[in-house]
């Protein structure tokens, strides 16, 4: 009985030693702490464009903070919004997300020439990873200003909830 905790005890000592040694010999190479997303989905006839795009700094090991940016443009509209946007990792696929936006009507109903008042909101929600390149989530999204426009496709809605999803290639 002693015989075998000893020699246990022994191949648990070895295996730190070695791990240890792994450990100080292994040179990790560092990586860039700021990466940059973005899509463009292709045109499909002259006036209609969607693009999106995100630059995000991991500043602590399941924290991360994004700059976001979105242009919508079709017949009637043409939108260009900018954020900021908090991620914290709560689950092993799980994150929580906050922050603030502002979005621009760029054709000002039909004037040729941007609204010089943007929309201001803030958002809530949560993002589940599904799998590995594939991204599901939910927002809670609140004006905080009052402006003399809405986002597309809601007029008359101020609160609202978005869910979307998200694939990364």
């Amino acid at each position: 009985m002693y015989r075998s905790a000893f020699f246990l005890t022994l191949a648990m000592l070895f295996s730190l030693t070695i791990h240890a040694q792994n450990s100080t010999v292994v040179s990790k190479i560092a990586e860039s702490p700021i990466y940059i997303e973005g899509f463009n989905y292709p045109k499909f006839d002259e006036l209609s464009h969607f693009a999106w795009f995100s630059i995000n700094f991991e500043a602590l090991e399941d924290t991360e903070i994004q700059v976001i940016g979105e242009h919508y443009r079709r017949y009637q509209a043409d939108r260009f919004s900018l954020g900021a946007q908090l991620d914290q990792r709560v689950g092993k696929k799980l994150y929580m997300l906050g922050g603030y936006q502002k979005e621009w009507d760029l054709y000002h109903s039909g004037r040729g020439y941007p609204n010089p008042d943007p929309r201001h909101e803030i958002f809530l929600g949560m993002e589940h990873q599904v799998r590995e390149n594939m991204l599901l989530d939910v927002k809670l999204v609140r004006p905080i200003k009052a402006s003399n426009f809405y986002s597309m496709g809601l007029e008359g809605v101020s609160t609202r909830l978005e869910m979307g999803t998200r694939i990364k290639f």
